[in-house]
């Protein structure tokens, strides 16, 4: 069940307009940086005893220059969602274009409260909103100033460049994950000289789990030797703004083949391609040639709800239909974070 949300009006004079656009949109009130702490003790204050706060971790939004105000807005949304469920002081971080590099800082507070029926009283999420120009060490050390100490922080960043990450990467270091949606900010983001490059974390693959569940249960019904005998191509089609999942569903076949190709004690010389050509009607195509002829074909379709799979060497060769769909976008995140 969906909570409603009330929000929590912290007594400071809103401006008529925030210049960046992405601050202006989001919900909450315009204070000085200065007071910006102070208006949340005041908020808190103000909701009494009846409301909830217990912060599990920080997480910080990145949103780059381009990312747009509806976007914006509805990232927000899915990340207070998750606040719901792993309740944490939420950062916003909104980036000026390069020409607006030297803009003086805008801050926003808010507190979304909801009703916790299970505990019958009321949860609320804080949320600190910035917008900035270039990155900064004053900048940084601000940032650092506006997350609960000694819980640990989590970064998401969504439609930020490599040239916006790049001055955060040292920062970076002190986080336990960094997500990034690879089917939006593309390959070179994922190849930055990230401190801890294990923390990185792809979105994408994460919103896949239910689909690698589905196929690996199907997948493990088949001795290893089946699925490796005479594997030559391995090829993962996929649909507009499918790049992510395509790339990250392809290094699962191979981990999940190389596997199998071990414990059959075979040698496994395959080809694994993706490309942006799935057949229609498909958003995701997997297909695998075998030197025998053999086929083993899976279509995620139906907007990504449906799956059905075909394999030429299954004991029931008849097409086996699969009710998956992709992870909601909050619950995707606490699988890149958490996993």
């Amino acid at each position: 069940m969906r909570c409603s949300l009330v929000m929590v009006t912290l007594g400071a004079t809103p401006a008529a307009d925030m210049a960046h656009p992405l601050i202006d949109t989001l919900p909450g009130f315009p204070v000085k940086i200065s007071a910006a702490l102070a208006s949340l003790d005041k908020a808190w204050s103000e909701e009494g005893e009846e409301a909830a706060r217990a912060s599990q971790m920080n997480l910080v939004l990145m949103f780059g220059a381009g990312v747009s105000p509806a976007d914006a807005q509805a990232r927000f949304d899915e990340a207070i969602l998750f606040a719901q469920r792993y309740p944490c002081r939420l950062v916003v971080l909104a980036a000026r274009p390069a020409a607006e590099a030297a803009a003086a800082l805008e801050a926003k507070v808010n507190v979304l409260c909801f009703f916790d029926p299970s505990r019958r009283g009321k949860r609320c999420c804080e949320a600190l909103m910035l917008a900035h120009g270039a990155p900064t060490n004053e900048l940084e050390s601000l940032v650092s100033t506006w997350l609960e100490g000694d819980l640990p922080t989590n970064v998401w960043a969504h439609g930020v460049t490599v040239a916006e990450m790049t001055p955060w990467l040292a920062w970076t270091a002190r986080c336990r994950r960094v997500v990034a949606d690879r089917s939006l900010v593309g390959d070179e983001f994922f190849k930055l000289a990230f401190p801890s490059p294990k923390s990185v974390r792809d979105l994408a693959v994460a919103r896949c789990l239910p689909v690698r569940q589905a196929l690996g249960q199907y997948l493990a019904a088949h001795a290893p030797a089946e699925l490796v005998r005479g594997l030559r191509i391995v090829t993962i089609n996929y649909g507009t703004g499918l790049r992510g999942e395509a790339a990250g569903l392809l290094e699962w076949m191979r981990g999940c083949l190389t596997h199998c190709a071990g414990l059959s004690r075979s040698h496994l010389d395959v080809e694994f391609t993706t490309t942006p050509q799935p057949p229609p009607g498909d958003n995701l195509d997997a297909e695998w040639v075998f030197a025998d002829g053999a086929r083993f074909s899976w279509e995620h379709a139906d907007k990504g709800t449906r799956a059905i799979i075909t394999f030429s060497r299954s004991r029931q060769p008849a097409p086996v239909t699969q009710r998956v769909a992709f992870m909601a976008p909050a619950e995707a995140l606490s699988e890149a974070v958490f996993f």
